[in-house]
């Protein structure tokens, strides 16, 4: 399981892999925040935990 939480306002988005954790990411910052983050924050963000 991969987890990364929003530093904006605290969501935590979870997912099963990397593609599923950039999507779910990308879907929150967006309708969230108006804000399309990059990739690599994301990935940065779930450090090393298991996919």
């Amino acid at each position: 399981m991969r987890e990364v939480t929003c530093p904006a306002c605290g969501a935590i988005v979870e997912a099963e892999t990397d593609d599923e954790l950039l999507e779910g990411a990308r879907a929150h910052t967006w309708d969230a925040h108006r804000y399309k983050i990059p990739d690599e924050h994301v990935l940065d963000a779930a450090g090393d935990q298991q996919a």
